[in-house]
């Protein structure tokens, strides 16, 4: 056993390093002091994080993807939970195709929405803004949020929200105090990979975008084209550390950890 457990660790902690890799190569890289990219670097300098940060070309960007992955999470869980609780509570004849239709855009590839958005934007004469940007970014998020509510819906007891409405609970009173206190984990969870997955997509972006709605990957891989500087690794060192300080402020107000793990206590 302690052989098995041993072996177990490093194989554990291999992996995390495995994963931790390609970001400890892209902090390294952004604190280069020199004007190419350098892995290890001969010394450590802020000098690009200066840089990126007092640049309008990196900086609206990344506030253009921030904004847009809020506006599209928050329109994502309105229509995705709503959605996920009628397929639970009211099944119909045919759900399952319902159910594999709506989810679809999980097993599409994205650039195949984004060509079809492309074509479809002009038709209802939004061209390339961010009102278009949002409406792909949620029908490419909008699985994620159903996917965890339906998950987490479909083992809550149906009796307890029964047992409000007997006892004089409107519907809203019923869905406020009772159904959502159920479903919070699968919508925090599902809200949170789904503004991680907006907040990095590519293809609706770099087909949809235009000149004051660029967002940060498209800028990105527009930018690598003519440049080769620590610049874009540092910027994604600030999307990096973006990430961790909005799961960790996400953890502090809500505590994710605790919720998802206290209700499954519940349930079981």
């Amino acid at each position: 056993m302690n052989r098995s457990g041993t072996l177990m660790k490093v194989y554990v902690a291999l992996l995390v390093l495995f994963l931790l890799a390609p970001v400890i190569v892209v902090v390294a890289v952004a604190m280069t002091p020199g004007e190419f990219v350098v892995f290890p670097p001969p010394s450590l300098s802020l000098r690009w994080f200066r840089e990126v940060l007092s640049d309008p070309q990196f900086i609206l960007p990344l506030w253009n993807s921030f904004e847009l992955g809020c506006v599209s999470t928050i329109l994502a869980t309105v229509l995705a939970v709503p959605a996920a609780m009628a397929m639970v509570r009211y099944p119909v004849r045919g759900i399952r195709e319902i159910q594999i239709f709506l989810l679809s855009p999980l097993s599409l590839p994205t650039i195949i929405l984004a060509t079809g958005l492309l074509f479809m934007v002009p038709k209802i004469h939004l061209n390339s803004s961010f009102l278009s940007l949002v409406i792909g970014h949620t029908v490419i998020i909008v699985p994620y949020i159903m996917r965890t509510v339906f998950g987490v819906y479909i083992d809550a007891n149906r009796e307890i929200e029964d047992a409000a409405q007997v006892h004089g609970a409107t519907p809203f009173q019923t869905f406020w105090h009772v159904t959502l206190p159920t479903i919070r984990p699968g919508i925090l969870a599902g809200a949170i990979f789904a503004f991680l997955m907006s907040f990095d997509e590519v293809a609706v972006a770099l087909l949809l975008t235009n000149t004051d709605t660029t967002t940060l990957p498209a800028m990105l891989l527009s930018y690598l084209v003519y440049n080769y500087d620590p610049a874009v690794a540092a910027i994604s060192t600030i999307q990096i550390i973006i990430v961790i300080v909005t799961l960790l402020l996400l953890e502090r107000v809500f505590g994710i950890g605790n919720v998802m793990f206290n209700s499954r206590g519940d349930r079981s």
